[in-house]
């Protein structure tokens, strides 16, 4: 539940090309880690390169996929989510995103790193909505807005007529589970791989899925 003063004050956009520079640092932070292990880069290139990335149109780090959550017409949060019929088309698009972005030199770890993702990452199915992740400024936590854009994301699943929604936390990342987890998403599947437990230090991943009933939510 929303917080006062925030609950009549509080605005869903979908991302612009003017947010990059706010935004993609935002959504980097909530796994950074995570990102370094994908890009097979420190912290601050690989910050760099997410937010080159998101600047880009048509994939699945793209701008275009996410949502501004927006307080007093401040810009707060941001969340980027997509219907699985979306999904393996904007995968297969980072990587030609990736191939513009960085040099040649990267591109052999970064393809094992992907490859050693691939095992523990599961498929999203056409009929499912996927969020990749979610971000609130440090000044906003603990007031409602992540709940507030998941509730989102359950609408805009039910729009495209999603059964389901899925997304996937770190071991490492208990209280966002915990938060996941009183909205009624449940584990389906926790996998891991040494190398990617040695490079992240997350411990693995957790599939989350929440079905969803016939009813939209109100």
């Amino acid at each position: 539940m929303l917080l006062q003063p925030f609950a009549q004050n509080i605005t869903l956009r979908p991302a612009i090309l003017d947010d990059v520079d706010w935004a993609a640092p935002l959504f980097f932070a909530a796994g950074p880690a995570l990102f370094s292990y994908i890009f097979a880069s420190p912290f601050d290139e690989s910050e760099a390169i997410f937010c080159q990335a998101f600047a880009y149109p048509q994939h699945a780090l793209s701008y275009e996929h996410a949502q501004i959550i927006e307080v007093h017409s401040q810009p707060v949060g941001v969340m980027i989510s997509y219907p699985g019929s979306l999904k393996r088309q904007a995968d297969e698009k980072v990587h030609q995103v990736m191939a513009r972005i960085l040099p040649l030199r990267k591109l052999p770890k970064i393809l094992v790193n992907l490859a050693d993702l691939t095992r523990i990452k599961q498929d999203i199915a056409a009929q499912d909505y996927y969020i990749l992740g979610l971000s609130i400024l440090p000044a906003f936590q603990q007031q409602g807005l992540g709940t507030y854009l998941l509730t989102q994301a359950e609408k805009q699943a039910h729009a495209y007529n999603c059964r389901a929604i899925a997304l996937d936390v770190t071991y490492a990342n208990t209280p966002a589970r915990a938060l996941f987890e009183r909205l009624g998403y449940r584990v389906t599947c926790s996998k891991s791989t040494q190398r990617f437990e040695q490079l992240t230090r997350s411990g693995g991943l957790h599939r989350m899925v929440k079905p969803l009933d016939s009813n939209p939510l109100a």
